[in-house]
């Protein structure tokens, strides 16, 4: 893993926009909050969350409620 305390400034900001952050600028007093985001980055990338999930989700959603209506027509 990388050692984010050895990485500049410029390397870190890069870095956390490659993994799909934006951060605002590096500063001394914003750089450890930004190292720590970096890390959890690393450990588990945005790509693995759970809302990758929502739009099949909501189209299942849909699917549901045309059935309903379908099923209201014949009745």
């Amino acid at each position: 893993m990388v050692d984010v305390k050895c990485l500049s400034d410029y390397e870190l900001q890069y870095e956390l926009t490659k993994l799909g952050f934006s951060p605002g600028p590096i500063l001394p007093s914003t750089r450890k909050v930004y190292e720590k985001k970096l890390v959890q980055l690393l450990i588990s990338p945005p790509c693995a969350s759970p809302g990758m999930n929502g739009p099949e989700e909501l189209d299942r959603a849909q699917d549901d409620d045309d059935s309903e209506e379908t099923q209201d027509f014949h009745h």
